[in-house]
């Protein structure tokens, strides 16, 4: 294992953000971005990249930082841009590609929420160029008291899936997610939509909005529920999508009995909807009637892994999600918190997760259990699903320091039959986790990440657990995994190759990644990540004694492989030049 090094020149670069609420498109010229094309002349790959260690807990706790100004300037030789020497000229965030494999990056400020109007940043003619959003054109889907709320509302860019999409006619498509009440209890979804890469941008409002009338009623009653959580079908593979993405959203019903007084990602169940988006004959969106997926589902957690949930084949829509385990009754602690126990020998309790097949041309689902995961009620043990070009499905179970598990679809494009269900991953870490199966070594798994290439090779990306006293003297550290499988054409089953450590962390213990997984069109495969910790640095407690935190958008990193997952570099503004297609 060795530790790259980047030369990289610095890059300057000014952007010029504005709301733009009052323009009309004629009046809008892109912002160009003029940058210095220094890219690194010396590109190292590398198999694993280790980040400089942080002090010890003890030497940080002796002089506490006391502003995110100082704890910025602090971290900041602890992570990529300084200890590489990468300076990239663009926002770091999950890239998506358009018909001529040109980046489009969600625009910020090295900050997680932005205003609504910021847009994507993309290549032009060689240069980074911004495209906001007018937000002015939202406007007339409120009522007056709403619209002062929306000219100045944010987006959060790390818990919603804020990312581009582009289906196969090249129209790009982004979903805004904003609270129309200044106690930000109501939410609507409105879709935006471009058939020019971002210049100009038409809004099909989906819920929540002034017409779209209650589309989640509540069976017997007046409520008139909305979601609180979102996905849209997103590009798992280098092809664009088939069809606008269908949306699927999360409306919580509350907690499970016994999980009232714990955290919100234990316990929490509610209702999954499918929102196919069709086109009609002009080629204007039409958002169809939700589709009801289930009654048990728990939240949405597109963080933990943003793994690809929906998928579309021909007139099938395929769904995976996490199920609660209703028939668990916690026992409770002193504070009325639940106890969630360790595994037996028979792997209980768990959760499940279910696929569903939606036709629509029968607007029929049926829908099944396929794996476990843990711990129980865990809203962390997301699944994710990719499907191979001949049509078969591999499901990987989410997991919160535990196993995850895999099953691959026995017939194309069909929910009926399943290979068994099988650990990914059992190689011993040195660490074993509270929730990992005492019936199999390693484990420790969290976040899982999953993309399939070109070749049907499936490429994920999660955190696990590790010991090792030659990297931390400590009980345990979260590392960056990369892992790689494919169908074994004589054995005829899905086979795993090896995990290694993608990235070591900057400290022991607790570590938070975030990380996104993308292909662009000639099937490089890129991650996108930030290394975060819940601890001094990236905590401070301010002048008032209450804490803040450092935006994971700070120092978060791209990293690309152009060679199926062998060797890894930091995206350099030349690699995206360099890879459009003319």
């Amino acid at each position: 294992m060795s530790k790259s090094r980047f030369t990289a020149a610095s890059i300057g670069v000014a952007l010029v953000i504005g709301y733009f609420s009052g323009k009309k498109y004629a009046d809008f010229t892109p912002r160009k971005v003029e940058v210095e094309d220094l890219a690194s002349t010396s590109k190292i790959e590398f198999e694993t990249l280790k980040l400089k260690p942080l002090p010890s807990a003890k030497i940080l706790g002796e002089k506490p930082l006391r502003s995110l100004k100082e704890a910025a300037d602090f971290i900041e030789p602890y992570h990529e841009r300084h200890d590489f020497k990468w300076h990239p000229g663009y926002s770091v965030s999950a890239p998506s590609f358009d018909s001529k494999n040109r980046p489009y990056f969600r625009y910020h400020d090295r900050e997680q929420t932005i205003p609504v109007a910021n847009g994507f940043q993309t290549l032009r003619e060689g240069s980074w160029t911004h495209y906001p959003f007018m937000v002015g054109m939202l406007l007339p889907f409120y009522d007056e008291k709403s619209q002062d709320i929306i000219l100045n509302s944010k987006q959060d860019i790390l818990w919603d899936p804020k990312m581009a999409v582009f289906d196969k006619t090249d129209r790009m498509y982004t979903v805004l997610r904003m609270k129309t009440t200044v106690f930000n209890k109501d939410t609507s979804y409105v879709m935006m939509y471009s058939d020019d890469q971002g210049l100009n941008w038409s809004a099909l409002p989906l819920v929540g909005t002034k017409d779209t009338g209650c589309v989640f009623r509540s069976l017997g009653t007046n409520d008139c529920p909305l979601p609180q959580l979102y996905d849209l079908e997103r590009p798992y593979n280098r092809a664009p999508l088939q069809s606008p993405p269908a949306m699927l959203y999360f409306l919580s019903d509350g907690k499970l009995p016994g999980f009232e007084k714990t955290y919100s990602w234990l316990g929490t169940v509610g209702k999954l909807y499918l929102q196919p988006i069709s086109k009609n004959s002009q080629g204007k969106l039409v958002a169809e009637k939700p589709v009801l997926i289930s009654l048990s589902a728990q939240e949405i957690g597109y963080r933990s892994g943003s793994s690809t949930k929906i998928i579309r084949s021909g007139n099938k829509y395929f769904i995976t999600w996490l199920e609660a385990n209703r028939e668990f009754a916690p026992k409770l602690d002193a504070n009325g918190n639940p106890i969630i126990p360790k595994l037996d020998q028979m792997n209980k309790p768990y959760s499940e997760i279910w696929i569903a097949e939606y036709d629509m041309k029968t607007k029929k689902v049926s829908k099944k259990p396929i794996l476990k995961s843990w711990p129980v009620n865990d809203t962390h043990n997301q699944p994710g699903i990719v499907r191979t070009w001949d049509g078969h499905f591999i499901v990987v179970s989410g997991g919160h320091g535990s196993h995850f598990t895999y099953t691959y679809s026995l017939k194309p494009d069909s929910i009926s039959a399943w290979a068994p269900e099988v650990p990914m991953n059992t190689a011993d870490t040195g660490y074993k986790s509270n929730y990992s199966s005492p019936l199999w070594s390693g484990g420790g798994q969290t976040y899982i990440s999953m993309v399939i290439g070109a070749d049907d090779t499936v490429h994920t990306v999660y955190r696990q657990w590790h010991h090792d006293r030659k990297i931390f003297d400590f009980e345990y550290f979260g590392a960056l995994v990369y892992q790689n499988g494919k169908f074994d054409k004589r054995s005829k089953t899905f086979q795993w190759n090896p995990a290694r450590i993608l990235v070591y962390p900057n400290a022991s213990e607790y570590t938070h990644w975030y990380q996104v997984m993308s292909v662009d069109r000639k099937d490089n495969i890129y991650v996108e990540y930030s290394n975060m910790r819940p601890y001094p640095p990236y905590q401070v407690v301010n002048g008032d004694g209450k804490p803040e935190f450092i935006s994971p958008y700070l120092n978060n990193a791209l990293l690309r492989s152009e060679n199926s997952g062998r060797t890894w570099s930091l995206v350099s503004d030349d690699d995206l030049k360099k890879s459009q297609i003319k």
